[in-house]
């Protein structure tokens, strides 16, 4: 008896930051006057606010797109990237109500936006109300954590305005620990990581016990697609940009589908479960690259693609692929345009913790899993393909056999929580070897 299956997105990250704190022995700081300094509030409504994010979103992408391209590494071996920009977007939220002075004013400049910390930390509290929301639908699992961890042994305390703000717009879980104890510690954020990934990221870097404090977010996101796809057999060739051909798994399905075109590239909307989520695939036409496609994106392109996308009868080619990608976002933020925050000597978090008049983040990075993959449900027949056969003109043929880009978003606001590009096999020989694939029950 041959079975149908559905056709899954679970993805998860884990995003990172370490502050390290110079003791100053100036302790008669004004903090009072820190706090109250004038942040030039502006009235920015929520969806200048939600554009600017995606805005950000296309630009972090696009920045570790090109630090990858512009490597040494041969591009037929770079890993296909994965990034969570909502994730970044949060903790460059929480930097922003720390800070002060250049620092706050950078931070606020690549995030795009122009309001004060208030809307800031408001736009981010009803970003989480709207994930929380989608929590019922019970096919979907969206969550999203934030933690600091402070160095008891360092005497540093928050100060109460930061850490009130922290637990009212982010619900931020505030600890204390000894860090010289690593042990401890090493379990206890292994442990957060755990819990907040369902059991996906773990304890991954080596943690500093001269460390300030450690600032962490997690996002969740599990889904299943609308409608069901149906394992191939025979793996299908896959053609990467240098010319390299794989034999790679790939899943298909006929469907009415969202789908649109422009001088790069084709685009389908692959909706999630009741509709909440979706992924947009953004497939190059032939001649160009994901670099092409990459380059050009912005909140105002995206939303011009998506309003020209029309129901078709299309026919669907899809591989299975998992990716896990560490990203330094040290070098990325400072290159888009916010190195005061990682300088030690001039950065500025002044309005983040007591008697500290020079903490500077030491280290910025993000931990990505991404799986697409199947669950088998019931019994069904299969779809056979044949991929010889005369297109039929009244069917749009969508076969992602070559690289694509990707990304997942929240449809009620656009806001992109996951970006990413599929290159084939992870830095493998082009050989004609079909991959291993990972099931997700």
């Amino acid at each position: 008896m041959k079975r149908s299956w559905i056709l899954g997105t679970m993805a998860v990250v884990v995003l990172l930051t370490i502050l390290v704190a110079f003791i100053n022995n100036d302790n008669q700081l004004n903090v009072v006057k820190l706090l109250t300094e004038n942040d030039n509030p502006s009235n920015v409504s929520e969806r200048e606010m939600t554009d600017n994010n995606i805005d950000f979103a296309c630009k972090l992408f696009r920045t570790i797109y090109e630090q990858k391209k512009d490597s040494k590494e041969d591009m037929d071996r770079i890993r296909s990237i994965v990034v969570s920009p909502i994730s970044v977007s949060y903790m460059l939220g929480m930097l922003n109500a720390g800070a002060n002075g250049k620092t706050r004013q950078q931070i606020k400049n690549v995030l795009g936006m122009s309001g004060s910390v208030e809307q800031i930390n408001k736009y981010f509290m009803s970003k989480k109300m709207i994930d929380e929301a989608s929590g019922l639908d019970t096919t979907i699992t969206m969550k999203i954590a934030n933690s600091i961890i402070v160095n008891e042994s360092k005497g540093l305390r928050l100060t109460q305005h930061y850490e009130t703000e922290m637990q009212k717009y982010y619900n931020v879980q505030i600890e204390s620990l000894d860090f010289t104890n690593r042990s401890n510690l090493q379990h206890h954020i292994d442990n957060w990581c755990n819990t907040h990934t369902n059991d996906k990221i773990g304890y991954w870097v080596d943690f500093a016990p001269n460390a300030a404090m450690y600032m962490f977010n997690a996002v969740y996101f599990n889904a299943l697609w609308t409608e069901k796809f149906t394992r191939l057999n025979n793996a299908i060739q896959f053609i990467t940009e240098e010319g390299n051909i794989y034999d790679i798994l790939m899943m298909h399905h006929k469907t009415q589908a969202a789908y649109g075109k422009n001088d790069l590239c084709e685009m389908l909307r692959l909706p999630y479960s009741n509709g909440g989520y979706s992924m947009y695939v953004l497939l190059p036409h032939e001649g160009k690259t994901m670099g092409d496609i990459i380059q050009n994106l912005s909140a105002k392109k995206l939303e011009e693609m998506q309003s020209h996308m029309v129901a078709r009868e299309v026919d669907i080619l899809m591989p299975y692929f998992t990716i896990l990608n560490e990203t330094d976002l040290k070098g990325v933020l400072s290159a888009m345009g916010m190195p005061v925050a990682f300088d030690e000597s001039s950065a500025e978090f002044l309005n983040m913790a007591r008697r500290h008049n020079n903490l500077c983040v030491s280290m910025m990075m993000q931990k990505v899993l991404i799986e697409v993959n199947e669950k088998g449900i019931k019994a069904a027949a299969d779809t056979i393909v044949d991929l010889s056969q005369k297109e039929d003109l009244n069917i749009k043929h969508f076969h992602a056999t070559r690289p694509f880009v990707y990304y997942i978003v929240e449809n009620n606001t656009g806001t992109i929580y996951f970006m990413g590009t599929f290159r084939g096999l992870e830095g493998k020989e082009p050989l004609r070897i079909v991959p291993e694939v990972t099931i997700v029950e």
